[in-house]
């Protein structure tokens, strides 16, 4: 079910597919069909969003936004054990987000020139939360919680509703228990134009973060390259990779593998040991769970077709370098003494370290964020965290006296540049007596 291969047996082709993977081309998709939509609710905004959500997921909306009745019934009706499991999951994760907040600052130099930056809240942001073949309402703590911190006035959740044309009920619990009053009934490209651009119901966000299918992810791209909002990435599908030694345990790394595996037909799930024996040993026990059926099964048998492999390589040198060029949305490292390897860990979404350290404690608990880049986007971005929501202005200031110093080197350079008439000028012209 999942094939073993050894690194040296691998071609560059095949290297080159693992390296470069973000996704199937998604121009087609973008031009037949969420081009269209985006400019249909561009012009016509609700109208445009109730008919899109009835196309796409069946259901004619009353209203585009959760009632705050919705809103506190689900939170009412929602099993106390669940709501302290995501309370405490909440204060997880607002502890390590409050560690990413910066300052400002404000520095002279010994020329009299004064340099500074601040750092304020982006006001509004969309948190796209996927729906579909589950609830995610860890995405709203994901999503919302870093937003928070950063001070952002103004947070809509984005998630499609169901058949009945309500969201889950634990998805609006979580969001009652953050303080988010706003929640669009609309996913899909139609949720994101109408949240990208603001219509007669929905507040326009100016960033827009979270995971979703290629509609959203296509949505997403296409606002921002019109300059209508900020996104975090664009996600493809989720991934692990997952790096161990031939002390590992066979059945819990391919638990892992198949906990990957069961998010989506296009999820990937790659292990690469320095053991063939392990190799061999977890091969069996994701053979095993494929052909007992049980939960998921389709989901994960398709994923391991699509995307799964195990690699077997010479030293685990060469396994931290296949890490460093494959850039993987998660990747755990279960080998011994793992932080002693960790300086030399590069292009990683998020790190498991050590053999209690699955991908499932950071996707709902541990505090680190699980809104992560995915296709190799690791090796150049980073997940969401409390920067995601600021915005950067740098400042100087400067008196008669460390303009003059500056001055010859302004003009000279302006000069260089083609710019000395008003660029160089207007220095000049400061002390022009």
């Amino acid at each position: 079910m999942i094939p073993i291969t050894h690194f040296k047996d691998l071609t560059p082709q095949e290297l080159d597919t693992l390296y470069n993977r973000f996704g199937d081309d998604f121009s087609s998709v973008m031009i037949n069909t969420v081009i269209p939509i985006v400019n249909d609710v561009k012009q016509k905004g609700d109208e445009a969003v109730i008919g899109y959500t009835e196309k796409f997921d069946g259901v004619k909306l009353t209203s585009l936004l959760a009632s705050e009745a919705e809103i506190n019934n689900a939170y009412n009706n929602t099993p106390a054990h669940i709501l302290d499991a995501f309370r405490k999951a909440q204060e997880n994760i607002q502890e390590y987000h409050l560690h990413q907040t910066q300052d400002n600052f404000i520095y002279t130099r010994e020329d009299g020139i004064t340099l500074g930056m601040t750092f304020d809240a982006i006001e509004s942001a969309g948190i796209y939360v996927p729906g579909g073949k589950a609830s995610y309402p860890s995405s709203v703590l994901m999503g919302v919680i870093p937003a928070q911190i950063a001070g952002v006035k103004n947070i809509t959740v984005i998630t499609p509703p169901d058949k009945t044309g309500n969201i889950p009920a634990i998805t609006l619990a979580v969001c009652k228990l953050l303080g988010v009053t706003q929640v669009l009934k609309s996913g899909g490209a139609q949720g994101i134009a109408a949240a990208g651009f603001g219509t007669k119901t929905i507040a326009k966000s100016d960033i827009i973060v979270g995971p979703g299918n290629i509609f959203v992810t296509a949505a997403k791209t296409y606002l921002f390259s019109l300059g209508v909002i900020q996104i975090d990435s664009m996600a493809g599908p989720s991934e692990v990779l997952i790096i161990a030694d031939e002390h590992a345990n066979p059945e819990w790394v391919a638990y892992d593998l198949l906990s990957q595996a069961e998010h989506e037909e296009m999820a990937m799930a790659v292990l690469v040991t320095t053991s063939q024996s392990l190799a061999e040993k977890v091969r069996d026990v994701i053979n095993k769970d494929i052909e007992g059926g049980g939960g998921r099964h389709e989901i994960k048998k398709a994923s391991l077709k699509n995307s799964g492999l195990i690699i077997v390589v010479d030293s685990m040198d060469a396994a931290i370098d296949f890490n460093n060029r494959f850039g993987p949305e998660h990747m755990e490292f279960i080998v011994e003494n793992p932080l002693e390897y960790l300086t030399r860990i590069k292009n990683v979404g998020s790190l498991f370290l050590g053999a209690y350290a699955p991908v499932a404690v950071g996707d709902y608990y541990s505090g680190t964020n699980h809104i992560l880049p995915t296709g190799g986007a690791a090796r150049f971005s980073s997940g969401v965290s409390v920067d995601t929501f600021m915005r950067h202005t740098s400042f100087q200031y400067l008196n008669e006296k460390s303009l003059g110093e500056a001055r010859k080197s302004v003009v000279s350079m302006a000069g260089m540049e083609g710019f000395d008439d008003m660029h160089g000028g207007s220095v000049e012209i400061r002390f022009k007596k």
